[in-house]
């Protein structure tokens, strides 16, 4: 089963990859962290929804399945030699470029700080535009910053400068419902059950880290100093007077290596020397030891085999290579997708998975994969899992996730799921009823479990399974096994579909007909000799 895309125009279908009435031409997305992110294509004059897109008023959506991808306004639509529109469309961040900040002093926490500007945003812009502040995981060091501007400058602008750029972190759209929430995240937990592997999905690897961006020395600078009225002068705080007078820091190592090479960075929030300084230390190592970005194209499988989940930005993807010495998770920091042309898209991934917390990190691929599905399956998922507390309820809501599953194949161990949540038991119920409607037949057996005869309900479970709404046939271990869906029979080996009935046609990745094959009234017949011959059956 293929992956479909589907766009919208205000509400109303766009495109859809599986209607030919539906078309537009060449759409392309360009996604990336901390980016506005944009989306392209072109339309015609006989498409239904031609005249419906309207520059800087219509709201584009774009679903890859039932998964939300993109969300934007139309920026431009140029009108070419054949009335064709080729549409730019800008992605929901650019919202924050509509409104204003005033000047302000500010002083508090991050969340604090976040909400203060999104509050003056939404009084501005209208109710399509809104965000709410949802999860902020990004934690200055004093739990306390102080920020302020005496000028009038966009919101987007204000929120790169004075959070993204002093105190990293991602700034990611949500959607629950109909509510836009805006997350300030330190790092991404979630890893992709999808793995790049040399020799399978990487198609080609490149290398980049940027000598620009590096630097030796550092010029830490405070918040501007008062004079004896209190007021700001134009001197600023440095680190001479806890670095025996010197008001730059080196990092000998990395001199060493490069040279010297100075740049500087402003707090405007310190006001110690001794912050300053640890501050400075902190941001220099930062300097030296640039992050390598992996610029690398890949088969994304989800594009033809739906048991692959995709690839989705803010998502960590482990990538081995044994040619260029890679077996490590990296962070998918861009994307860039072209909806008919699955082969051209291309992820490009940066930064390894450091500081995950134990409860991920030690995660199995298959809880991996879990954790993905849920994210996939409910909206809130991708963004409940943040930091130690929360990956370690991640790791428990796995487990909780493996016992429903046992649940739904041995539903007379629910007497060991006393300790888990209401609304876990409500699902584990739930999918009790399923398993008895779609078992029935085996319901003297289940009685007999009930009453204590588990191994001889556990026999049938090694041969027969209902898993995820299919049927599974085959022993437990087996590499061959038979699936029975809504839309199709697969064939599997070792869990991959090799082939598979639909639409009453037989798909099969590779054939080998042992004697004879016969199309219609026409066949392929081995001859004596050793030769094949195509001929005409008689009737």
């Amino acid at each position: 089963m293929y992956r479909v895309y589907r766009v919208y125009c205000d509400g109303a279908t766009l495109y859809n990859s599986s209607l030919e009435s539906l078309k537009i031409f060449n759409p392309s997305l360009e996604l990336e962290l901390n980016k506005t992110g944009s989306f392209q294509f072109t339309v015609y004059p006989d498409h239904p929804q031609y005249s419906a897109i309207k520059k800087l008023r219509s709201i584009i959506t774009v679903y890859q399945d039932d998964y939300l991808i993109f969300r934007g306004r139309v920026l431009d639509d140029e009108i070419g030699r054949y009335n064709e529109k080729h549409v730019t469309c800008e992605g929901e961040l650019a919202f924050l470029l509509d409104s204003i900040q005033r000047p302000y002093d500010y002083s508090g926490t991050v969340s604090g700080f976040l909400n203060l500007l999104i509050d003056n945003h939404n009084a501005q812009v209208e109710e399509s535009k809104w965000f709410t502040v949802g999860n902020v995981t990004v934690t200055d060091p004093n739990d306390y910053i102080v920020r302020s501007n005496i000028d009038h400058v966009d919101t987007w602008t204000e929120l790169q400068k004075k959070l993204i750029d002093l105190l990293g972190g991602y700034i990611v759209i949500r959607h629950e419902g109909y509510i836009n929430y805006i997350d300030y995240l330190q790092d991404f937990t979630l890893l992709s059950p999808q793995k790049i592997t040399f020799g399978k999905n990487l198609l080609d690897l490149k290398r980049i880290r940027k000598g620009a961006d590096i630097a030796t020395a550092l010029f830490p600078l405070g918040a501007k100093l008062k004079d004896g009225e209190g007021k700001d002068t134009d001197n600023r705080l440095t680190v001479a007077a806890v670095n025996d007078g010197l008001d730059y820091i080196v990092d000998e190592e990395a001199a060493d290596r490069y040279g010297l090479i100075f740049s500087t960075h402003t707090w405007d929030d310190v006001t110690e020397a001794s912050n300053l300084l640890a501050k400075g230390q902190a941001y220099i190592s930062g300097l030296v030891n640039q992050p390598e970005t992996i610029e690398l194209t890949a088969a994304d499988l989800a594009t033809v085999d739906a048991s692959f989940s995709s690839f989705h930005l803010g998502t960590y993807v482990k990538v081995t290579s044994d040619p260029h010495g890679i077996d490590q998770n990296f962070l998918v920091t861009k994307l860039s997708l072209k909806l008919l042309e699955l082969g051209a898209n291309k992820l490009t991934l940066g930064g390894a998975l450091e500081g995950i917390s134990g409860a991920l990190a030690g995660l199995s691929d298959a809880q991996g994969e879990i954790i993905l599905q849920i994210e996939n399956a409910s909206k809130t998922a991708s963004t409940a899992i943040y930091n130690v507390e929360q990956n370690l309820l991640a790791s428990l809501q796995v487990s909780e996730e493996n016992i429903k599953s046992t649940v739904a194949e041995n539903y007379y161990l629910k007497d060991d799921t006393d300790a888990l949540v209401s609304s876990v038991s409500t699902q584990i119920e739930q999918t009790k009823e399923s398993v008895e409607i779609q078992f029935n037949q085996f319901s003297a057996d289940i009685e007999a479990v009930a009453a204590g005869t588990d191994a001889e309900f556990e026999e049938i479970r090694k041969y027969i399974r209902f898993v995820d709404g299919s049927i599974l046939l085959g022993q437990v271990g087996n590499e061959l096994e038979l699936k029975i869906s809504n839309d199709r029979i697969s064939f599997l080996q070792d869990a991959v579909e090799v082939a598979y009935f639909s639409d009453n046609k037989l798909y099969v990745t590779d054939g080998h007909f042992i004697h004879s094959l016969q199309l219609g009234d026409f066949a392929f017949i081995p001859r004596a000799n050793g030769n094949l011959s195509f001929k005409k059956l008689s009737l």
